[in-house]
């Protein structure tokens, strides 16, 4: 069996997304090696990183975007039905990271790994990591990641039959 090199993306902008009922990431990927016109943006509600930090029990800004970043090189293999749907809303905190940190392995292994890193020139005239606007905006509150997690248990225990 021939393997193919794992595939790697490049963060290369961040926009926010404003409007009256919309509050989001415009975060555009595109490879590392390989065609650019290949490249692709993915729209990530900002609310998405308290949410998976309480799905997942997560306590970083860094660790919320590693799961949201790749979940978009993963939607293919959880389409194809290569792998298991994430389904943190069915497994306790504990099984839900577990399940979670699995998959991050396996995409980074088989399907793709993300850098935020500006290269070549755009590094050398001192380019910002693009994630940072994320960063510096975003705030994991404990009592309100507490709140979405004790609302995803009550839904988890309430499906139990």
């Amino acid at each position: 069996m021939v393997t193919m090199p794992v595939q790697q993306w490049r963060i290369t902008q961040v926009r926010e997304v404003s409007s009256p009922g919309e509050d989001a990431w415009l975060i555009t990927y595109e490879p590392v090696d390989g065609d650019p016109s290949s490249g692709f943006a993915s729209y990530v509600p900002k609310e998405a990183i308290e949410v998976r930090a309480a799905e997942y029990g997560l306590a970083t800004v860094d660790e919320a975007l590693d799961v949201i970043l790749h979940a978009a090189l993963l939607a293919p293999a959880h389409a194809a039905g290569e792998l298991d749907m994430p389904a943190p809303g069915l497994l306790d905190v504990e099984a839900a990271r577990a399940q979670v940190t699995e998959q991050l392995a396996i995409c980074k292994e088989r399907y793709g790994t993300i850098t935020a890193a500006a290269a070549g020139a755009a590094r050398a005239a001192k380019a910002a990591d693009p994630l940072q606007v994320i960063r510096d905006q975003t705030r994991i509150d404990p009592i309100k990641t507490a709140a979405i997690r004790m609302e995803i248990d009550r839904f988890r225990l309430s499906n139990r039959e």
